[in-house]
């Protein structure tokens, strides 16, 4: 028996002295604070006690409670995604460690790190009947970068420095190269409590030295720039795809400077935070990309002949079905977060890492190439600004309330350095048309790792928590009535986000579906739309929350403009209708395909 044992009184397991586990922990906890770790996100359970109470007592750590893990774990995603550094999620053994898959799911395909901490049962006490006790080994599949069976917590020296290395190496493996969930299951013995005269004793109990990390910088091969100038030089007509990612200044700046150099434009996704950063001036950031690709007669004419991939898998399926159709021979993929990210199976060339120094070498390297002004370039341009001027007359029209109008609102009345998150599903679509350029900053994010509707609202409320700037949500009715119980978190903290809540009674998405053509004979309605004829101010009124309906673009202005002063959750409900939201996004599409179809062939 390990000296940190001991029989208890009437207990049929071993027990573990208090101050041992509560030593072995602390220094744990030490040692991700030194990492850099901040944020704490902890549900409520007994055997995770030992986690929770030194957590909270971690002078250097901030903690939130949530009370349903699964929102939790989305809350902890968003503290994550705004300070781009690990988050810490605690729960209590049992099903309550599976409600954090879907968290896990979504920060492995969006290469998010957490750090998830799960208490257990101690090995003498699983499958043995006792309750709350799963097999938690192995909970998350393939799913985590790196998952541990934390020994149960020993005395002495040695068992005090693996807990400490162990904090430092979850820290590094949640950044590496895919970053994402390291997951740790903790075996705790009996009692869990401290013992009272020993808490003050629980803070620092050995002054070691952490241990530290430096991250390797990779800069671009030599070759590497040289294979991409020769392909600049003897190649007109190639664009720089730009997907989802949060990208920072550096790389920012080096594809602005790469656009320039070349003369190959970039199809900026809304979630690329190319559309509003002041360092692509000069740059061809083309904002229409959805609009453009799904004209016919530019699909067919305007085909390039090389595709540089950047981020994740844009948003606008019509763009990639272009790239497909065009079958450019020259696909490059710039694999920056270590995790395969061309869905279209066209990758003729991957460069894994050092995207901004290829990108920047490149550019200097194209010094004095007069590409900027070709006809490929110019064309790409007149025809982006083209669709854009329709997009902005139709979705400014006094009829035109929908969906589109609202998006583009939302876009033009966030302040500078603010924070824009939005759902998937049809928000996220309505984003990519109404997004147009801006000189100031927006950054926004989404949850486009595994695209579902999960979480959304903690995990803007986790982003905004972290941001700590003004911050709003767009979100549709469907994705708020998933994520109810984030709003919880609105109730103790103030957190400074505004929820737009688009609603359409149901998912309105579905009726672009070729399914939708069918209606009744397939239960249409039934099957897909669900409508949920829910008065959603209800939800507002149960957590106390402000709340404000609007059903115009004058009232929405003034509510956008309200509520992004206060650092506050408040609600601002926009009912439309599905018939006529539909019919309008269909209508202005239609408008913004004519008219750059006219432009291609004039």
């Amino acid at each position: 028996m390990p000296p940190s044992v001991r029989a208890g009184p009437g207990s049929t397991a071993f027990s573990a002295e208090p101050a041992a586990v509560y030593a072995f922990v602390g220094r744990f906890f030490d040692s991700l604070r030194t990492a850099g770790i901040e944020h704490v996100v902890i549900s409520p359970g007994s055997r995770s006690t030992p986690l929770s109470i030194t957590a909270d007592r971690n002078i250097g750590l901030r903690t939130w409670i949530g009370l349903d893990e699964r929102s939790a774990g989305f809350f902890a995603l968003g503290l994550a995604k705004a300070t781009r550094r690990p988050a810490v999620l605690i729960c209590t053994s049992g099903t309550a460690a599976a409600n954090y898959l879907p968290v896990v799911i979504e920060a492995h395909y969006s290469r998010i790190p957490l750090i998830v901490l799960t208490a257990d049962r101690p090995p003498e006490l699983r499958d043995w009947g006792t309750g709350q006790t799963i097999d938690q080994s192995g909970l998350y599949g393939r799913y985590p970068r790196w998952s541990v069976e934390v020994p149960v917590p020993a005395d002495g020296g040695d068992a005090i420095r693996y807990a400490g290395q162990l904090g430092a190496r979850a820290a590094l493996m949640a950044v590496g190269t895919p970053a994402g969930a390291v997951h740790l299951n903790w075996p705790l013995r009996e009692p869990l409590a401290p013992e009272a005269e020993s808490v003050d004793e629980t803070k620092t109990l050995i002054s070691e030295p952490a241990i530290r990390f430096s991250q390797g910088r990779l800069s671009a091969e030599p070759a590497d720039v040289r294979e991409l100038v020769a392909l600049v030089r003897s190649r007109e007509r190639g664009v720089v795809c730009c997907g989802p990612m949060d990208a920072e200044p550096e790389l920012v700046n080096a594809i602005a400077a790469f656009s320039r150099a070349s003369g190959w434009p970039v199809l900026a996704d809304p979630a690329s935070q190319l559309r509003s950063a002041g360092e692509v001036l000069g740059a061809a950031i083309l904002d229409m990309a959805d609009g453009l690709t799904r004209a016919p007669g530019f699909a067919a004419k305007m085909q390039p002949e090389v595709v540089l991939r950047i981020g994740d898998t844009p948003v606008s399926k019509a763009q990639r079905l272009w790239i497909e159709s065009a079958a450019p021979d020259s696909v490059w993929w710039l694999d920056e977060g270590g995790h395969w990210g061309e869905p279209s199976h066209r990758a003729t060339r991957v460069v894994r890492g050092g995207c901004a120094s290829l990108l920047a070498m490149a550019a200097a390297e194209l010094t004095g190439h007069v590409a900027r002004d070709s006809a490929w370039c110019r064309g790409l341009e007149d025809l982006n600004a083209t669709a854009r001027k329709v997009m902005s007359d139709t979705v400014h029209a006094e009829d035109a309330w929908s969906g589109l109008s609202v998006a583009a609102m939302i876009c033009q009345r966030m302040p500078a350095e603010s924070l824009l998150f939005v759902s998937n599903s049809m928000s996220i679509r309505l984003l990519d048309l109404a997004y147009s350029n801006r000189p100031d900053p927006l950054r926004v994010l989404c949850n486009r790792g595994a695209s579902g509707i999960d979480g959304i609202t903690s995990t803007a409320l986790g982003a905004a928590a972290a941001a700590n700037r003004p911050a709003l949500l767009l979100t549709g009715d469907l994705a708020f009535l998933h994520d109810l119980g984030g709003l919880l978190f609105a109730r103790h903290e103030p957190i400074p986000l505004t929820i737009v809540i688009l609603d359409d009674n149901g998912g309105g998405i579905f009726s672009f579906l070729s399914v939708a053509t069918q209606r009744e004979a397939v239960g249409f309605d039934r099957l897909f739309r669900t409508p949920h004829d829910l008065d959603l101010s209800r939800a507002a009124a149960l957590f106390e929350l402000d709340y404000r309906r609007v059903d115009s673009g004058v009232e929405l202005e003034s509510a956008l403009d309200e509520a992004l002063e206060r650092p506050v959750v408040s609600i601002i409900h926009v009912r439309v209708d599905a018939s006529t939201h539909e019919t309008r996004f269909r209508e202005c599409v239609s408008r913004v395909c004519k008219a750059v179809d006219a432009g291609v062939g004039s």
